[in-house]
C-alpha cells in the first residue's frame, strides 16, 4: 500500500476516534426493561430476616439524623444507603446516580446524542485540547478552533482535568448556557455557549486501494447499526470487495446495537451468550439471511471495549473475520438502567456475556489472530530505549515449558513488548510457550512453542523493527490488514 496514503487515513481515523472517546464511557448497555421481582420468589426465611433489617436500617439513619454534629436530612442519608448497597459489591461498572441529570446524560452518550457545544477533544501536554469542533455546532458558530486549548468552564479551571471531566462540564440542559474559556496563541480568549442537542456520526467508510472497504465503527449507539447498512452499501456500490472493520478504541454502547451488526456480517450461528449467575440465560443469534461472505479484517486494541468485543468475538469465532491488533479491553459485563419510582437511578451489571465458542471475556479481552502493537512517533525514541534494555536471549538453550533462565526472560520481554500474552518471570509456562506458538504461527517459522535459535532472533527482529517503523508514523495494524486482503 502506498505509504502516503496510509499515512493520510491514519490521521482522519484517529480524529474520529478521539471525537468518539469524548462523548462514550467504556460501558455496554442492554435496551430492555427491567420489572421488579419478575422472576424472584423469596423464601419465607429470608423475606423475615429481610425486614428485620430494614427495621434496623431504619433505627440506624435515625440515630444519625438526630446525633450528628450538623443538620442532615432524611433524604441524603437514604441516597447515601442506596449508593452504599451498590458500592459494596466492587463492581465499577455498577452505579446509583445521585445527582439529578448524571443518569440522563450517560444514557445520551450512550445512546449517541446528548446537549452539548459540539467539541472533540484530546488530552495532550498536560492539558484538554480542541482536536476538532464539529460543523454546525454551537462551537463552531461562535469561532472555537482546532487547536484551542481548554482552560476554564463556567469559571471553573479545567488543569488537571481529563477530556470525560471537561466534556461533562460542558453538557447540560438544552437552550442552557456555558462559559468557555480558551488559550489560543498565549492569548485567553471566552465565549459563551448556548447548549443545542448534538447528534454524532458513528460509523465512517472510505474506499481504498485494490477494492478495500474501510469502515471505522467509533461506538455503538442507538443508530449505528443503520449508518453501518448504508456505509457498507456504498462501498459495496463503488467497488469494495474485501473489507477493514475499525474498532479501535471503541469503547461500547448498546447491544442490540452491536448484534445487529454482527447479523450482516456473519452466517446463521450465535453472536454472544449471556451468563447470570454462572449459567446462559440468553443467546443472540444471527439469521444468516442475506449474508454474502468478504474477506474482512477486524482491528482492535485495548481500547475496544464491551459492545465491541461482542462484535469482535463474533467475527473470530465464527470464522467471518480475521483480528489483526492488539487484545481488547476486557469488559464482559453488560449493565441495565433500573428506573426506581422515586425516580432515582441505578445502573447495574447484571450479566456476563461470553463469545459463541464460550471463551470469557471479562479482564481477559480477546487476542486477535495476529498481533500487531498499535505504535506512534511519539512511541519510538521511548521503545527504542525499552528495547535496548531488554536481556540477551544468549544462552545455549532452547527453551520448552518448565525450563527457566535468561533466554525465556529475554524472551517474555519481547512477547510483552508486541502486545502477546506473557508474563516476564523468567519461567517458560504454558501461556509464554502459547504465546511463542502463536508468534512462531505468524512469523512463517514451525508452531511448537519451543524457544529455538531461529524463533529467538527473529522475535528481536520484530521488536527491533517495530520500534523503528514507529518512527515513520505508519500506522502498523492498518497495514497488517491491508497485507493480508491483498494477498488473498
Amino acid at each position: 500500500m502506498n505509504p502516503y496514503k496510509t499515512k493520510k487515513i491514519a490521521r482522519v481515523i484517529a480524529i474520529i476516534i478521539i471525537a468518539a472517546m469524548v462523548i462514550t464511557s467504556v460501558t455496554m448497555l442492554v435496551s430492555v426493561a427491567y420489572a421488579y421481582g419478575a422472576d424472584k420468589q423469596t423464601a419465607a426465611q429470608e423475606d423475615a430476616w429481610l425486614n428485620s433489617q430494614l427495621d434496623l436500617l431504619k433505627e440506624y439513619l435515625s440515630v444519625i439524623q438526630e446525633t450528628y454534629k450538623d443538620e442532615v436530612d432524611y433524604e441524603t442519608l437514604m441516597k447515601g444507603a442506596f449508593a452504599g448497597a451498590i458500592d459494596i459489591l466492587g463492581d465499577p461498572y455498577s452505579v446509583y446516580y445521585t445527582q439529578e441529570g448524571e443518569a440522563e446524560s450517560f444514557f445520551s452518550a450512550a445512546t449517541g446524542s446528548f446537549f452539548g457545544v459540539g467539541i472533540a477533544m484530546e488530552f495532550a501536554d498536560g492539558a484538554v485540547r480542541v482536536v476538532s469542533v464539529l460543523p454546525d455546532t454551537p462551537a463552531a458558530k461562535a469561532g472555537v478552533r482546532d487547536g484551542d486549548v481548554i482552560r476554564e468552564v463556567d469559571g471553573v479551571s479545567m488543569d488537571g482535568k481529563n477530556t470525560l471531566d471537561v466534556a461533562a462540564a460542558m453538557q447540560g440542559k438544552e437552550g442552557t448556557a456555558v462559559k468557555v474559556t480558551v488559550e489560543r496563541a498565549g492569548e485567553e480568549i471566552s465565549f459563551t455557549l448556548i447548549r443545542a442537542l448534538i447528534s454524532l456520526q458513528s460509523v465512517e467508510g472510505a474506499l481504498l486501494e485494490d477494492g478495500i472497504g474501510y469502515i471505522r465503527i467509533a461506538n455503538f449507539d442507538e443508530d449505528s447499526d443503520e449508518e453501518f447498512k448504508q456505509v457498507r452499501k456504498n462501498l459495496l456500490d463503488e467497488g469494495a470487495k474485501s473489507f477493514i472493520l475499525d474498532v479501535r478504541d471503541n469503547p461500547g454502547g448498546l447491544v442490540d446495537t452491536a448484534t445487529n451488526i454482527a447479523e450482516m456480517l456473519m452466517p446463521a450461528g450465535p453472536i454472544v451468550h449471556f451468563m447470570h449467575k454462572e449459567r446462559i440465560i440468553e443467546t443472540f443469534a444471527a439469521s444468516g439471511a442475506g449474508y454474502v461472505a468478504a474477506p474482512t479484517v477486524l482491528l482492535t486494541n485495548g481500547g475496544s471495549a464491551s459492545a465491541s468485543e461482542i462484535l469482535a468475538g463474533a467475527l473470530q469465532d465464527s470464522g467471518s473475520a480475521t483480528l489483526v491488533g492488539t487484545t481488547t479491553y476486557g469488559k464482559g459485563v453488560g449493565q441495565y438502567l433500573i428506573d426506581f419510582p422515586d425516580g432515582s437511578t441505578a445502573k447495574l451489571s447484571a450479566f456476563y456475556f461470553i463469545t459463541p465458542d464460550k471463551h470469557t471475556v471479562n479482564e481477559v479481552g480477546i487476542q486477535p489472530d495476529y498481533v500487531v502493537p498499535g505504535l506512534t512517533v511519539e512511541d519510538s525514541v521511548e521503545l527504542l530505549v525499552q528495547y535496548k534494555d531488554f536481556a540477551p536471549m544468549s544462552e545455549e538453550a532452547k527453551p520448552a515449558i518448565g525450563d527457566v533462565g535468561l533466554n525465556v526472560f529475554g524472551a517474555q520481554q519481547r512477547l510483552s513488548f508486541l502486545g502477546y500474552t506473557a508474563a516476564v518471570s523468567g519461567s517458560m509456562d504454558q501461556a509464554t510457550s502459547d504465546a511463542v506458538k502463536k508468534f512462531q504461527k505468524e512469523n512463517g517459522l514451525y508452531a511448537y512453542g519451543v524457544l529455538d535459535y531461529g524463533t529467538m532472533a527473529k522475535l528481536d527482529e520484530a521488536c527491533l523493527q517495530y520500534a523503528i517503523e514507529a518512527m515513520d508514523g505508519a500506522d502498523l495494524q492498518l497495514e497488517k490488514a491491508v497485507e493480508l486482503l491483498t494477498a488473498k
